[in-house]
């Protein structure tokens, strides 16, 4: 009898063994996150992965195109920070960063070129402005920044009247600029607390032409092969299923996969856009919520590469500061292309900056409510509104401005796979208390109290949202809490 006891209680065992060596895990999305969680994963012995992604490549919102002998980010940009970066940690060592931070030339619309010591100063109020912002601030970051704004420049130019008035016309470019770092439509839908936390150091840390990509490879290491082997591309997932124990995942091209558990990774833009169709059964009112009231809008960048180079080798970038009478009548002076009553698209870029190790091309970069209809903007009409912007402010100083020969953009927010290039938190989340990324964040578990159906993504992590390493550090975050459930068998 207790040799039979014996060899039921080694099969028994043995068959939970097995349920336990090899659980099938399904990542949606092949982004930041997504690959930190299937490299964090491998690493630890699960084998049995499959990555599903959307598009015809990997990387998600990390988006480099090779350009000649360099690469152009189309997505992120910079690595923003070094103290407790999990970006900066993983390459600090590689020689692949380099110091990416400028004083831009301002250029007004009347004034032309901005004199450098107004430009510094300006500079220093835009940085020292939004990077102060209080923690148990209430309202819109927007009427919160421009108060600020307003006594910073006054404190600064208070005996100087004309350079006050100066000041009063680069609010609008301030504002455009915040907008863009925020990826905000608004800066008044933009919380003016939040419990991001900035990590130390650099904030504007470049990949000197290697491309953010880098940190793609770096993740995936020695395992690259074996785990691009299990990324699925073109598959675009139209619904999660759950039931008691299993997940299964429908795609629209009819591929189907059951596993024991799914990190969920792609945008909140597309969570927006989808949570009432994607899951069954449908998530809960308190995840809902979270969707419905973090924010995610868009910033545009786009790249124009000339066939001869006819700006100075010191040029970084400029930024464009409208007199308030060019602002209203832009719509007349530049008429094609998207508007905001008389106002123009093109009174919404942010600045145009030259790109490392890539001596031909220029970056434009646009921000606010009309990024949604200047992306279905054609190319052409691009072009001539950058240009006619460049040589109306900068014309006297660079007579010889030509047309770009290329185009190179993404069209991040009216993209279904991504609907938006990174998260915020609007007035409406704050509201609520508790940090919604961290509700989103939340797994759903299984009658046995098993993570099923987890989240990650940079909209998931409270204190890093909006960042590459934000996302990483959700993927590592998902990928743990299975090893460890793992673990306690």
């Amino acid at each position: 009898m207790r040799l039979l006891l014996h060899l039921v209680c080694t099969l028994l065992l043995l068959s939970c063994a097995n349920c336990i060596d090899d659980p099938g895990v399904v990542i949606i999305g092949a982004g930041a996150a997504g690959i930190a969680a299937a490299s964090r994963l491998y690493k630890n012995g699960f084998k049995n992965l499959t990555i599903l992604e959307a598009e015809d490549r990997i990387g998600g919102r990390v988006y480099s195109l090779k350009l000649g002998d360099s690469y152009i980010d189309l997505g992120a940009q910079w690595c923003h920070g070094e103290k407790d970066n999990v970006v900066y940690e993983l390459v600090k060592d590689l020689n692949v960063l380099n110091d990416d931070f400028f004083v831009p030339l301002f250029y007004h619309s009347k004034r032309k070129l901005i004199d450098t010591e107004f430009t510094v100063k300006m500079t220093e109020i835009f940085e020292t402005t939004y990077g102060n912002v209080s923690t148990d601030q209430k309202g819109p970051l927007g009427e919160y920044l421009t108060t600020r704004y307003n006594e910073a420049t006054r404190d600064a130019w208070k005996d100087n009247e004309d350079k006050l008035a100066l000041a009063a016309d680069c609010l609008h470019s301030f504002r455009i600029w915040v907008e863009g770092y925020e990826a905000a439509f608004s800066w008044f839908d933009v919380a003016a607390s939040s419990i991001y936390e900035v990590c130390e150091g650099n904030s504007a840390l470049g990949w000197n032409g290697l491309g953010y990509k880098t940190i793609l490879d770096v993740l995936m290491e020695k395992s690259a092969k074996s785990i691009t082997d299990k990324v699925l591309l073109n598959h675009v997932v139209k619904q999660v299923v759950r039931s008691d124990s299993k997940v299964e995942v429908k795609c629209t091209n009819g591929a189907s996969f059951t596993s024991d558990h799914v990190i969920w990774t792609p945008s909140l833009g597309v969570l927006k856009r989808g949570y009432k169709t994607l899951f069954t059964p449908q998530l809960s009112g308190e995840k809902v919520q979270a969707i419905q009231t973090l924010g995610m809008n868009a910033v545009l960048k786009v790249g124009l590469y000339f066939p001869t180079k006819w700006w100075n080798d010191d040029f970084r970038g400029v930024v464009f500061s409208w007199a308030a009478s060019d602002l209203q009548k832009s719509g007349e002076a530049f008429p094609y292309g998207p508007k905001t009553g008389n106002k123009s698209w093109i009174t919404t870029i942010i600045c145009v900056t030259s790109v490392p190790k890539s001596p031909n091309l220029l970056l434009a970069w646009l921000a606010g409510a009309l990024v949604p209809e200047i992306e279905k903007t054609s190319d052409e009409t691009i072009t001539d509104g950058v240009i006619y912007t460049l040589r109306e402010f900068m014309g006297e100083d660079y007579p010889n401005i030509t047309r770009p020969d290329r185009v190179i953009r993404k069209n991040w927010y009216i993209d279904p796979h991504f609907h938006g290039t990174y998260s915020f938190e609007t007035v409406e989340s704050r509201k609520l208390g508790r940090p919604q990324a961290e509700v989103l964040g939340e797994p759903i578990l299984s009658d046995e109290g098993k993570p099923i159906l987890l989240f990650a993504g940079e909209a998931t992590n409270p204190r890093h949202h909006s960042t590459v390493h934000g996302a990483i550090e959700s993927g590592f975050r998902e990928a743990d809490r299975l090893i460890e459930l793992y673990r306690r068998f």
